[in-house]
């Protein structure tokens, strides 16, 4: 569920009051990453970024995931790995299309959120 930013028709109280009903379903519990990994699905309604794949092959090298936030990322918000291994933030910069991590793993399959 994802909120509404204008209410429908006139700026009638009926309107207003539906506007606000919608909003505090949003709020109430119906936050969400989405069902899956993509991006594009209609139940995520956070300002996040999801990607996955396959940490190099040598323990704590440098790589790249590409996002489209529009915004250089805070942190990340979630990750998992299949092999123990945890993501972190390289010393490179993160930019607004591009974030830089390492795994303290090698081949590491991981899914990572960020905001």
């Amino acid at each position: 569920m994802k909120p509404q930013l204008t209410s429908t028709g006139s700026k009638q109280p009926d309107n207003l009051i539906r506007w606000n009903e919608i909003n505090s379903k949003v709020l109430a519990g119906n936050v969400s990453y989405g069902a899956t990994m993509e991006n594009a699905t209609a139940d995520q309604n956070l300002n996040i970024w999801k990607a996955q794949g396959t940490s190099p092959s040598t323990a704590n090298t440098e790589f790249v995931i590409a996002h489209q936030l529009g915004r250089i990322p805070n942190t990340i918000v979630g990750q998992d790995t299949n092999n123990g291994g945890l993501l972190y933030r390289s010393s490179t910069t993160w930019t607004s299309t591009m974030i830089y991590l390492k795994c303290t793993t090698a081949s590491a399959a991981y899914k990572v959120i960020v905001a």
